[in-house]
Order: structure tokens, then sequence, then C-alpha cells
């Protein structure tokens, strides 16, 4: 017993540093976890609706874009200022903004904390890269643009078809989860896409947006948190996203589409992409519901969509508001209803659904059997449902409302209301309003409006509206389509596209579309991208190709302009003008009195052309070439004739304007006789700029009286024995003694005629010369000469 004594005796200082050891470790341990590490977060999401010819337009890729902006924001610890949004890009737009972006992740770039980039793209690709327009942003310089970034890690979702291809360009190998946890050490980039190189992503009119950003959205506000921790990682969200992105498309006419990822990080913990917890408001759905939700705001917009299944609670991050959620299982279906607060989580169980009876253009029957209806697009298949099963019915109010789906005609003496589909005529005095899709004929003589697609005619007295339409719209007032449209619009007033127009405006006053084929107009047109504009006043765009008015044209890129009074563009291929052509950059030529390009690659034709860098020398009467010859000589020649010239355009060829005036013989040179001579002429460079030899051709008109009264202040110029024609070819040599400076001299031959004189004005100093002709028709010749500075760039 005294041995044990002694040993536990022995051991105890041993066991108290022990204890101290550990307490001292899990302090140091505590101190090191509550450092977390600052985390700064930027998103650039960038929308294009439009691919180029040949390309259907997308309707949702701007939606897409501000859904996946809208759940990073409140859940995702993006600040609004660290958040930028481009629609419709150019190439070198896409590129500018990544460069911007990258400028402020620099500039704000703090000790210790860590910066994250998330770039989002919804629009057209291929298996080149993205098609922004009728441009092609490579994947190649996608990837090293993205890779550039400045960032610790760099997370890209596309959602495009054969987004796919970019991640091959370094191996598209998956590895674990790497999300952000603040106390996590993570560096890297990870690049999810919507498919894979081969295949398409598709979007859907029941979903109003994309399979994959709507499966991934969801994901992202709770759906996706397999875990329970109230964090969704980009693993989670990934696999989410996948797996209903590929159930949501296997029996679509577009076929299977399989999300695809390549991620290369380092680090430890786990990247988070939203917390549920950073919400004031949210939905926790109880474990005793099962099935197919889908979750709509108070506008009717989807929110949210999933299954779930019994067994497992699941927690959403919605904003405070009021939310539909119906509850789809097979063969039944269910409502219920809840009202969102902040600092409140609403509890939903089964028990607060209620059954409801399904719509009939919901069921696909002999369609969906047939496999040729998208699955999770009802449109197409409604219509069509509608079209072949459809009975076909006649009906007349005072004010006419129909909630189902109908086909036949719809007549009211005063309005006319479907809120469902229909195929047919809506016809009434006042207004004609369809809900949701419909096709046929509007007739009314006020209002005609349809809130969603639109194919076929609104023909109205005052107004037609739609919220995209394939067709003509006729009003004498003004004529509205929201998003991407097919057709024509003929109004007395106004037509306004706010997305695409895929045709035709025709309008004595106004024509506004965002994209457009055609714009017609007696006052203005104005669009963003379109393929013609013709108006007596104005056309504005963005890009054109054809633009044709009486007074202005303006354009930042147009292929052709032509007016009476001014065309304007960045950028342009072709000007015609009865007046002035300004462009910034000019490709194939400008036609016009007055021309005036910053950099010009063709040809400018003008009695002025003004150009900052010229590749082309202009043809004209006076040319200003900042890249050309812009000088001035003053000489004495031969006659005793002290001249300035002034010459402009290039070396190839520049037009000179000159002027001098004859001292008086026999006077050394002291005082200037009665006679002047002014002209212009052409002349060409030998050795380009600098030192040089120069061949030029001069005519000049004579007078013998030039006087200039002090008393009256009247200046008299002509002559009156008439007017001399003098002839001059010239030879000379500039040398450049330095920059701007050089000292010029050269030989001439000189033919001088009668003209309109009574005699020859100008002859040589030393009296050689022969003269010939008959009375009023006499010529001198002789040769000359001629020493002088140019000053200038020659």
């Amino acid at each position: 017993m005294m041995d044990l004594i002694k040993k536990m005796d022995a051991s105890l200082p041993l066991q108290i540093i022990s204890v101290v050891v550990l307490v001292l470790l899990a302090a140091v341990s505590g101190v090191s976890a509550a450092q977390e590490i600052q985390i700064n977060r930027y998103v650039l999401a960038v929308s294009a609706n439009y691919g180029g010819e040949g390309r259907p337009t997308l309707r949702y890729a701007a939606s897409d874009a501000r859904s996946f902006v809208n759940v990073l924001k409140e859940m995702g610890g993006v600040q609004a200022g660290n958040v930028v949004e481009v629609k419709e890009p150019s190439v070198a737009d896409f590129q500018q903004k990544i460069d911007e972006l990258d400028k402020k992740i620099a500039r704000n770039k703090s000790a210790g904390g860590r910066d994250e980039v998330l770039v989002y793209y919804s629009g057209h690709a291929d298996e080149k890269g993205l098609r922004l327009g009728k441009e092609t942003f490579a994947w190649k310089a996608l990837r090293s643009k993205i890779d550039s970034l400045h960032a610790d890690v760099k997370i890209a979702v596309i959602d495009a078809c054969g987004s796919g291809a970019i991640t091959r360009a370094k191996g598209g190998v998956a590895v674990p989860a790497f999300m952000v946890d603040k106390s996590s050490d993570m560096k890297g980039y990870a690049f999810i896409t919507s498919s894979t190189q081969d295949e398409s992503s598709q979007e859907s009119d029941k979903l109003k947006g994309s399979f994959f950003t709507h499966s991934l959205v969801s994901g992202l506000r709770g759906a996706g948190d397999i875990s329970g921790d109230g964090k969704v990682t980009l693993s989670e969200a990934y696999q989410f996203a996948f797996n209903e992105t590929l159930q949501k498309t296997e029996a679509t006419m577009g076929g299977a589409q399989h999300p695809s990822r390549d991620m290369n990080l380092a680090g430890t913990g786990d990247v988070v992409m939203t917390d549920l917890r950073s919400m004031n408001a949210g939905l926790d759905i109880g474990e005793d519901v099962e099935g197919r939700l889908f979750i709509r705001d108070e506008r009717g917009e989807l929110v949210a969509e999933l299954y779930k299944k019994a067994g497992r609670p699941i927690n959403l991050g919605l904003a405070a508001g009021k939310y539909n959620v119906r509850l789809e299982r097979p063969a039944e279906y269910k409502e219920a209803s809840v009202t969102l607060q902040d600092n409140y989580r609403a509890q939903l169980t089964q028990k607060q659904f209620s059954s409801i009876v399904a719509e009939k253009t919901t069921l696909r029957g002999e369609i969906a059997r047939r496999g040729d209806c998208a699955s999770g697009d009802t449109t197409a298949c409604s219509l069509d449902s509608l079209d072949h099963n459809g009975k076909y019915r006649v009906t007349f109010n005072l004010v006419d409302k129909d909630r189902e789906a109908r086909k036949g005609l719809q007549m009211g003496l005063f309005v006319t209301r479907t809120d469902s589909y229909m195929l047919g005529s809506q016809i009434s005095i006042f207004a004609n309003i369809a809900r949701k899709e419909m096709h046929g004929l509007q007739l009314t003589a006020v209002f005609n409006g349809a809130k969603e697609h639109f194919e076929g005619a609104q023909i109205s007295g005052v107004m037609n509206y739609a919220g995209s339409f394939n067709g003509i719209q006729v009003s004498p007032v003004i004529n509205v389509a929201k998003e991407n449209s097919s057709g024509v619009q003929v109004s007395a007033t106004m037509n306004v596209t706010r997305d695409s127009l895929n045709g035709v405006q025709v309008a004595p006053a106004i024509n506004y579309a965002r994209e457009t084929k055609a714009q017609i107009s007696a006052a203005l047109n104005v669009a963003k991208e379109t393929h013609a504009q013709i108006t007596a006043a104005a056309n504005i765009a963005r890009e054109s190709d054809v633009q044709v008015s009486a007074a202005l044209n303006a354009a930042k890129k147009s292929g052709v302009q032509v007016t009476a009074a001014l065309n304007a563009a960045k950028e342009s291929d072709v000007q015609v003008a009865a007046a002035m052509n300004v462009a910034g950059k000019l490709n194939t030529a400008q036609v016009s009195v007055l021309n005036i390009a910053g950099r010009a690659d063709g040809r400018q034709i003008g009695i002025v052309n003004v150009c900052g860098h010229c590749e082309k020398t202009p043809v004209g009467l006076i040319n200003i070439v900042g890249n050309g010859v812009w000088s001035v000589t003053g000489s004495l020649n031969e006659m005793g004739a002290l001249g300035v010239s002034l010459h402009m355009g290039t070396a190839y060829l520049y037009t000179a304007l000159e002027g001098a005036r004859l001292f008086e013989k026999g006077t050394e040179f002291r005082h200037f006789s009665d006679v002047s001579e002014a002209g212009l002429g052409l002349g060409t460079q030998f050795g380009k700029y600098g030192s040089h030899v120069d061949l030029e051709y001069m005519f000049l008109m004579e007078h013998d009286k030039v006087a200039f009264n002090f008393d009256d202040s009247d200046f008299e110029y002509g002559s009156d024995d008439g007017v001399n024609f003098h002839h001059r070819l010239r030879l000379g040599y500039t040398t450049q003694v330095f920059p701007f400076f050089g000292l010029s001299v050269g030989g001439t031959l000189n033919l001088a005629a009668q003209g309109y004189g009574e005699k020859i004005l100008v002859k040589p100093l030393s009296e050689y010369h022969d003269d010939f002709g008959h009375e009023g028709d006499k010529f001198r010749f002789w040769p000359g000469f001629y020493a002088g500075i140019t000053v200038g760039r020659f």
C-alpha cells in the first residue's frame, strides 16, 4: 500500500503538468478558431439572349442572371457594391468588365483576407466559346481571363449549350467539395457548367428560366442542404442541380442534360455558398411532407422547386412576403399559403396542405405518352392538347370572362378576358385581354393586351400590348411588345419593343426597339441593334447594318449610313452625306462635303477631309491628316516673288494652296509691286516623310491690283486689265535639318497664258523667256527655280 502511495506521489507533478499543457493548447486552439478570415465576395453576372443569326433568341437569360445574383446577395454574403450585371455585351465589353472587376479586387485587397469571385453567364455557346451576338468569346480566352483574376478563389458558373467544353481545357477532374467557411484556408478555381461539351442547355416557359439555373438557385436557397447544418456548399448545390436538371430534361425534345464541373482547390475547410441563418425570414418544411414542391411568390414567380422525401426536414431561405406552395404527387395536387415575416421562420407541415383540382392544361394525356412534349414546359403541350382535344366554343356577353383554356371565338360588347390558354379570336369594343399564351386574333376599338406570348394579329384603335408576340400589331397610336418578338408593328404614332423584334416596325413618328430587323418612320427610329432604319428625320442605333435619313444617322457601329445632313458613328463601313460625316473609325469610305474620322482604314472623298490617322490617302480640296503631310513653305523664286504655300494630305498625294506677291524690279526686294498670284495644286513626295523629293503641279491666277485703304477700310483685289493664268510644274528637294524644320530648293517649268488680261503680267527678273501665240491668245514659257524654308510635318 505504501509503495502505491509513493508511486502516486511521484506521478502527481507529471499529471498536473499534463493538465496545464492541455488547457493551454485548448485555449490557443480556441483563439485560433476565433480568428476568422475576412472574406470579400464579388459577382460578375452576364446574360445574352441573342446569339447571332440562325440561333433562337432566348427569353430568360437576364432573369436567370438576376435570380443567381439575388440569392447570393440575400444569403451568400455578397455586398450590393460588389455586384456587376451586364446584359447583351460584346466580347470587348465582357473583357472590359472582367478587367475592371480585377482592378477593384486589387484595390480592396486586405492583408489576411480572402477574395472570392463568382462569374456567371447565361446565354448561347457552342464548341468554340460563348456566342455574344455576332461574336464568339473563345473558351480558352475566357478561361485565361478568369484564371488571371487576382482573387484567391475563382468560381465560374456557365449556363449555355456545350458549356462543358470549358472544363475540358484543363482536364475536368472532379475533386472533393471546397466551398467557403470563414475559418477555412482555400485557394484555387472551380468551373461549373450546365451541360457537357456536346449537349444542349435548355430553358422552360413554365419555369421562366433555364432548368439548370433554376435548380441551382433552388439548391442554394436550402434545398441542397443535405447535411442539414444550415449551410449549402458548392458541392451540395452542384449535386442538387445535377440531379434536378437531369430529371427534368430526360424526356425533353432537347435530350438529357448533364451538368459538369472542374475543380482545383487547395486548403482546408469547406467553402460555403449560402448560409440559411443569414436570412431574417425562412420556411421550414416538416418531415411528414413528401412530393415535388413548387414555391411561388405574390407575383406568381417560381422562386424554388424541389423534390422532398419524407423523414427529413428542409429549411429554405426566402425573403419576407406571401408565398403559395404547391405539392404534387401521383394523381394528387395540394396547395398551402404561408406568410413569412422578418425574424420569423414559418413551419409548413402536411396538415396545412389542402387538395385542389388540377388544371386540365397540365395533363398531357396521349401527347406525353408520344414523347414529343417537353417535360416541364407545359405551354407547347397544353396548346397542342387544346388544339387536338379542345371543343370549339363561341360566347358573347357584355363583359366576357373565361378562366378555362378555350378554343373558339370570345366576344364581349365591352371587354373580353381569358385567364388561361387560348386558340381563337377575341372581339370587343373597348378591350381584349389574354393573361396566358394566346394564338389567334384580337380586334377592338381601344386596347388589346396579351400578358404572355401572343401569336397572330392584334388590331386596335388605340394600343396593342404583348409580353412578346409573333405576328402583326396594327394601331394608329401605339404598339408595345415587351420581350422577344417576331413580326410587324404598324402604327401612326409609335412602336415600342422593349427587347428584340425579329421583324419590321413602321410608324410616321417613332419606332423603338432593343433589336429589330427594320424600322421605317417619318420622324425617329431608335434601336440597340437593327438591320435597317429608314426615316425622314433621325435614326439612332447602337449597331446598324443600314441607316437612311434626310437629317441624322447616329450609331455606335454601322454598316452603311446615307443622309442629306449628318452621319455620326463610332465605327462605320460606309458613310454618304450631302453635308457631313463623322466616324471614330472608318472601315471603307466616307463621301460628303466634310468628312471627319479618328482613324480611317478606308477612303475619304469630299471637299474637306479631316483624319487623325489615315491608312489611305483622302481625296479632296483640303485634307488634314494627323499622320500625313501638314507643312508651310516660305520661298523666293526667279520672278522675285515671295510666296507662302500650305501642303495638306499624305506623302502619296497632297493638295497645295499658295499665295505670292512680286517684288518691284530694281528695288532690291525692298518694295512689292501690284502683281500677285494665288492658286491651288496637287503633289506627291518620293521618300515619304522627312527628307524627300517632291513633284508638284500648281495652277495660279495673276492680278495686278491689290490695295488697302486705311481711311475707309476698303480692300480691293483683282485687275483692271483682267486675269492671267500661270501653270507651274515643280521638282524640288526638302532636307530635314531637325524635326518639323527643313530647307527646300528646286527647279520649275512655267507656262503663263494671257487669259482675260490685256498682257501677261509675270516673267523672270532676268528677262529670259519665250513668248509665242497671237493677239488675244499669248503665252510665255520659261524655266525657273525656288528656295525656301519648310516647317511642319513633311
